[in-house]
Formats: structure tokens, sequence, C-alpha cells
């Protein structure tokens, strides 16, 4: 089978990477999110192979949500297909991070939208449902077998990361799952030496559905071939992303 380099749906990279840095992950297709809105302008700046830069509000940042402006977002989404990472959380003023969600989810155009909800599961799905986006892909996803069932019912994917239960990943339907490290948090958990590195999550997955490695990370560039499909910006990818969906897809 062709050696697909590793998919990481949602990473942390700082916005001043070098090419020489990014060499390193070794053909790795990174969704590198971002927490504020300035470093979102920072790195954009910043091209490099391999990386796509998301547009951040990280609710649980307040700095981030200071900065937050609806203008500034819509000159942002002009320039990348990529919303992340936004969400709720745990800490803060759940008030104030559910207006910028809920302002986030109306105004977004046709993108992938990676969604954080630690501590505030119930209130993320019941946002998805309100304002529902075909690009949302539930990060880190801790939600019980309901949440998960309403979730998937709205139409969110879900990416997932080795320091996840076996219970929490499989009450997720498999042709919405998406590979993620969340790089560089929680790496004695996630087992992610560098971004990109999902190997641990691939031998996860790959007990759990009785699959081959190469054939869970196939699988895992078909979906985000079906979602990117869906949302309608598949033709937005970076070329070599598209090349990889397209041999996953091919029979």
């Amino acid at each position: 089978m062709f050696p697909f380099p590793h998919l990481d749906c949602h990473a942390h990279i700082a916005p001043d990477v070098t090419a020489a840095q990014t060499r390193t992950l070794h053909g790795a297709q990174v969704f590198a999110m971002t927490r504020s809105l300035d470093e979102f302008d920072a790195a954009i700046e910043n091209p490099q192979a391999g990386l796509l830069w998301g547009i951040g509000t990280h609710p649980g940042v307040p700095a981030a949500l200071a900065q937050w402006s609806e203008q500034r977002f819509q000159d942002a989404v002009s320039r990348s297909i990529l919303i992340g990472e936004v969400g709720l959380d745990r800490r803060g003023d759940a008030t104030q991070q559910g207006e910028i969600l809920a302002a986030i989810l109306r105004a977004a155009p046709p993108a992938l939208i990676s969604v954080h909800s630690t501590g505030r599961t119930k209130q993320v799905v019941d946002l998805v449902e309100k304002h529902p986006h075909p690009g949302v892909i539930l990060h880190w996803f801790t939600g019980d077998r309901d949440d998960a069932a309403r979730a998937a019912d709205a139409g969110c994917f879900f990416s997932i990361n080795a320091a996840m239960s076996d219970e929490q990943m499989t009450v997720l339907p498999l042709d919405r799952v998406l590979p993620e490290t969340d790089f560089p948090s929680s790496r004695s958990r996630t087992q992610a030496r560098t971004p990109g590195d999902t190997a641990a999550l691939e031998r996860t997955v790959s007990r759990l559905t009785r699959q081959g490695a190469s054939d869970v990370r196939r699988g895992w560039y078909r979906n985000l071939g079906a979602l990117s499909t869906r949302v309608g910006v598949r033709q937005r990818l970076p070329a070599e992303l598209q090349e990889l969906i397209d041999r996953a897809e091919a029979r």
C-alpha cells in the first residue's frame, strides 16, 4: 500500500516555525491551530509545507477572547479555510464564550472548524444544533453516548487522540473520525513526540477496529475527503493534501 504520511487534524505549532523544523515532521499533514487572532495573523504570513493554519480564539485564553472581533474574523476567513481553535471551556465566562462561538458558527463561510468543548460538552452540542455548520470537527470530544449521538445527528465529525479511552472512541461513528495529537498538550498521554505523531493512536484504533494501521490511516484521509467535499473546500486544500486524499479514495 502507498505509504501515506501521518495526518494530524489538531495540533499547535509556533507561528514562527521554520522550514527546517517542518522537515522534521517527515511529510505529515498537520492542521496547525492558533489560539488568538493575533497569533493567526502572524502564522498566516509564514506558509510552510504540510501545515494548514487555523483561525483561533481559544475559549480558555482570556487574552484571546479580549481580541475577538467579528470584523477581524471576517477578514481572516478570506485567508484560510480552517478555523480553530474555537469553542467553549470550563474556565472563564460561559456567556462570553457562547456568544463568540455562536457568532463564529453563524458567520463562518464554507470552512473546517475545530471546536474545543472541555467541561462544556453539552453546551457545545446545543450551540451546534442551534447554529448548524457542515464543517464542525469536535476536537478531543469527551461527551457521553447521548452527546455523541446528538453531535453526529447534527453532522459533526470528531478528532480523536491516544489519550482518549476506548469507550470515548467507540461511541463515535468510524466514518466521522479524524486523527489528532493536540501537540504539545498531554504528551505523556497522547504519546506524540511531535505534531503529526499519531502512531500510538493508530495502534489503538487498529486494535479496536481490527484493521491494519495502514488501512486506518488511509481511512482517515478518506474521511477528510468526505468532509471537505461536503463543506465545499476540497479544491482549496493544499495541493499535496488533495493528492493524498485522491490517492486514498482510489480503488
